[in-house]
């Protein structure tokens, strides 16, 4: 039976969505330069072990920032909230959090720089 209920739950979750953002500096006020940011979010990657001793899963996005692409950490939350973080140590961090809405916020350090924007889903 819990085997299941386990297979229920991810058929009733999409599997893979990607998002198309565009963004421009939280501080620019007229003629702000856009800054393109694709990402997919595999929600297969979220679901709960069948066996508490499976390893551990990594949560995966491949992001593409302009010419720039990396792989980060997914996000996933309650309410249709998605996103990554990306840790690459002093050299580059980037946290991006798409509320449900499409509304989205970028953070990149060391840059210091925020960037506000929307999402489309293109899948």
């Amino acid at each position: 039976m819990t085997r299941l209920a386990a297979v229920l739950c991810v058929l009733a979750v999409p599997t893979a969505a990607d998002l198309s953002c565009r963004l421009t500096d939280s501080t620019c006020l007229t003629d702000c330069a856009k800054t393109s940011v694709r990402f997919s979010i595999d929600a297969s990657q979220f679901v709960a072990p069948q066996d508490p001793s499976d390893p551990p899963r990594r949560q995966v996005s491949d992001v593409t920032m302009g010419d720039r692409r990396f792989n980060a950490q997914a996000i996933m939350m309650d309410g249709g909230i998605v996103g990554f973080h990306r840790d690459a140590g002093e050299t580059a961090r980037a946290l991006m959090i798409v509320q449900a809405d499409g509304s989205a916020r970028l953070t990149l350090e060391p840059e210091n720089q925020t960037l506000i924007g929307t999402c489309i889903t293109t899948d």
